[in-house]
């Protein structure tokens, strides 16, 4: 079968929830939706390289979460400013384990945010409307004759 993106959904609420569980009203949200208590700390988000090797592993197809907005002009969600106690022993009290290319959540988002706006994204910007809405969106087996490029 050709490659595809995923071929059942993408953002969700429980996603968002997920990458902004450091922050109220997200933090309460994810209570409620684990049922009263926080996840396992080994399911919440608490590194990007984890977070992006898991997305894009070739063996694990049902991990499809994709950026928020707020990995281009949110900083704050990738500390943990509320010292929420759950998310085990991983970076500074809780924050996110940022890439080695980014010291601070500012810069990572800075940084995030030149290479979104850069010349090389925009001009494949049509492509990901496409993966996302439109007829890249389904599996191979699934696309007409005349909307399969």
């Amino acid at each position: 079968m050709p490659p595809f993106h995923h071929g059942s959904h993408f953002s969700t609420p429980a996603f968002v929830i997920w990458y902004l569980i450091r922050l109220e009203p997200f933090t309460s949200l994810h209570i409620d939706l684990q049922g009263g208590k926080f996840d396992h700390p080994a399911r919440l988000f608490t590194s990007v390289k984890s977070t992006y090797t898991s997305i894009v592993s070739s063996g694990n197809s049902a991990d499809v979460k994709e950026l928020i907005p707020e990995f281009f002009c949110m900083p704050e969600f990738l500390r943990n400013g509320n010292r929420i106690d759950a998310f085990g022993e991983v970076g500074k009290g809780g924050d996110v384990v940022l890439p080695k290319w980014a010291e601070t959540p500012e810069e990572f988002v800075a940084i995030n945010r030149l290479a979104l706006e850069s010349p090389h994204v925009s001009g494949q910007l049509h492509n990901w409307i496409d993966l996302i809405f439109g007829y890249k969106s389904l599996p191979p087996y699934l696309r007409s004759g005349s909307q399969a490029r």
